[in-house]
């Protein structure tokens, strides 16, 4: 969980980076967290080519690296959404315990 919250601090400080008008280096970070419709795209592309690791019967190596590649396009997405990493924790430790047809239904019936 560190290396995630290693991660978020980072995206964080890349947004801080733009808010502040720190051009810096240029960052991949940045550009996403600027570009929400380029954001969107790589996460359809990376959730896209993680189902292919499976299709395709590809290595753990690789469906592990496409899996790091969907978490990090995600958590750019909640960054932008200001959401942090401790939230969507949150609420799947509330799910715990929970069938996923029963968690669903539950969601259907509060709107």
């Amino acid at each position: 969980m560190t290396s995630l919250y290693c991660l978020e601090d980072t995206i964080s400080q890349r947004k801080l980076d733009i808010v502040g008008g720190h051009s810096g280096k240029p960052s991949w970070t940045k550009r996403l967290l600027e570009d929400q419709k380029l954001l969107c795209s790589k996460i359809r592309e990376e959730a896209s080519e993680l189902c292919h690791t499976l299709e395709d019967n590809e290595d753990k190596s690789r469906t592990a690296s496409e899996m790091a590649d969907v978490l990090y396009h995600a958590m750019v997405l909640l960054a932008v959404k200001n959401v942090r990493m401790e939230q969507v924790l949150e609420v799947l430790r509330a799910r715990f315990g929970q069938s996923g047809i029963e968690e669903k239904n539950s969601r259907k019936n509060n709107g």
